[in-house]
């Protein structure tokens, strides 16, 4: 990596791994979701919600930089140094991109299962759909899936409930 390299970089296993721009679709997903479950975590001083670039350091051989992520009040002292998160967020969202929907689905989803991620959201915005998992008994569960419509509740955000068509609006 050059001085001047502004991509995104990830941690995967040990394997570093490039990032490409969001697109548009990725972007406006994001932001929807984001605003309000930013609003919601506020007004209810529940913690705090960040979105990438932000790194979650879980392990020595995995940073990743999750899309959105959520820290309890609880869990605060994850967010101690300032710097980065030092450990497993409570809720975790990845938007489906072309370059990085293997891993979401795969790799990174099994490290947040092995670190005990409360809550793993998956929204693929080309196919406009949410799924939700909770992690129970050592894995993740799926919770809950929506195609196109529906209003979706979180778990780890008690009283948070989104509808599908205003993350992809």
């Amino acid at each position: 990596m050059a001085d001047n390299d502004l991509s995104i970089y990830e941690l995967i296993n040990g394997l570093l791994m490039k990032r490409s721009a969001p697109s548009l679709r990725h972007q406006n997903a994001v932001s929807a979701l984001l605003s309000k479950m930013r609003a919601f975590a506020d007004e209810h001083k529940l913690g705090k919600v960040f979105t990438a670039p932000v790194d979650v350091l879980l392990d020595n051989g995995n940073c990743f930089q999750p899309d959105i992520c959520f820290v309890s009040n609880e869990r605060s002292f994850l967010l101690d140094n300032g710097e980065y998160i030092n450990g497993a967020p409570d809720l975790v969202v990845e938007v489906l991109s072309p370059g990085t929907w293997k891993n979401d689905r795969s790799s990174k989803k099994d490290v947040y299962e092995k670190y005990a991620v409360k809550g793993y959201w998956i929204l693929d915005p080309v196919y406009q759909t949410v799924e939700i998992f909770v992690h129970e008994n050592n894995t993740f569960r799926l919770h809950a899936l929506a195609e196109a419509e529906g209003r979706l509740a979180s778990v780890v955000l008690p009283g948070f409930e989104v509808s599908v068509e205003g993350i992809y609006a």
